[in-house]
């Protein structure tokens, strides 16, 4: 499904650039879902909230939150890149 973050008490969604089947598989884990053969970047259609990140990378990371991105709110996205993960 499509991946979004809690911030400030707002949903807002991630967006697919820089982003690795590697990080989707961290995202899985942390969610207690298979991760197997986790895959990012499905499109799961774009959401209507904020986007608060973008070049998320979970190189290394076992826990989403030590995951890197460039900034809450930093980003040069649209929705139409918002990103869907796959867990299985």
């Amino acid at each position: 499904g499509r991946l979004e973050v809690l911030f400030a008490g707002q949903w807002g969604t991630v967006c697919d650039d820089g982003f690795t089947d590697a990080s989707a598989a961290v995202i899985c884990r942390s969610l207690d879902l298979p991760s197997l053969h986790a895959t990012g970047i499905h499109n799961f259609g774009g959401g209507d909230g904020p986007i608060y990140l973008d070049q998320v990378t979970c190189s290394g990371a076992d826990d989403a939150r030590a995951c890197q991105h460039a900034g809450w709110g930093a980003h040069d996205c649209t929705h139409e890149e918002d990103l869907g993960i796959d867990c299985n």
